[in-house]
């Protein structure tokens, strides 16, 4: 695949991220106040499928959940960081996981969503509902991850088992989030579209430093090398 091509699919995938969210977005303002028949499909059958509270829907996705949680992304980061040494990988990773979690924040207060009926979350949450930070994070974390494993030079067959495990991973996290009751299926894939266009622009960050040699061997080399000059 050539480089324009790769360029053009990476553009083309912010710009459909970006199509999706406004849709959505246009969407939640219109039904603020009241699910559209959308969301309330969707929260009403993952209502009826999950069960009863601390049984096995619970507790699986329970624990799905937290790979969407920022304090277990940041751990997984700094693995990643250590794995890289800390090259511009670890540092454009780290500026797209810096402006997605703020982008959220962002959008969080501006439409100020109520989130689902209370009474039937499985879990506390303290922030407004619209878009899914959890869904944002993990959409835009283990997709830049995906595209970075690929790049590795390990055995194609490796590179396909990570793409699907953590794509997989990314619908989990997007579908525990409705299992939970703490979300809208219109919040998970806004915040989906959202962590998807941050990766996407992350991706030609990526390369620009990988075309520029900026950090590619680590952030200690680059230090040592700065001391000696």
């Amino acid at each position: 695949m050539s480089p324009k091509l790769k360029k053009s699919l990476k553009i083309s995938g912010f710009i459909a991220a970006f199509v999706v969210y406004i849709l959505l977005s246009i969407l939640v303002y219109y039904t603020k106040n009241e699910p559209s028949g959308f969301d309330v499909w969707f929260r009403d059958f993952a209502y009826s499928i999950r069960g009863e509270k601390y049984g096995f829907m619970y507790w699986c996705f329970r624990i799905i959940t937290e790979f969407g949680n920022y304090v277990f992304i940041g751990i997984i980061f700094i693995i990643f960081g250590i794995y890289t040494k800390f090259d511009y990988r670890f540092f454009v990773g780290l500026f797209g996981l810096i402006l997605a979690i703020l982008s959220n924040v962002a959008l969080k207060n501006i439409y100020q969503r109520e989130r689902p009926i209370l009474e039937l979350r499985w879990m506390t949450e303290g922030t407004s509902s619209f878009p899914s930070g959890h869904s944002t994070a993990a959409a835009f974390l283990y997709t830049y991850l995906a595209y970075a494993i690929y790049h590795l030079k390990i055995k194609k067959i490796s590179k396909i088992v990570w793409f699907i495990a953590l794509h997989l991973l990314i619908v989990l996290v997007m579908a525990s989030r409705l299992i939970m009751g703490v979300h809208y299926a219109t919040d998970v894939i806004a915040g989906y579209s959202s962590g998807i266009m941050v990766s996407c622009f992350s991706m030609l960050v990526y390369h620009f430093c990988e075309r520029n040699n900026i950090l590619t061997e680590g952030f200690f080399a680059f230090m040592k090398k700065a001391d000696k000059e």
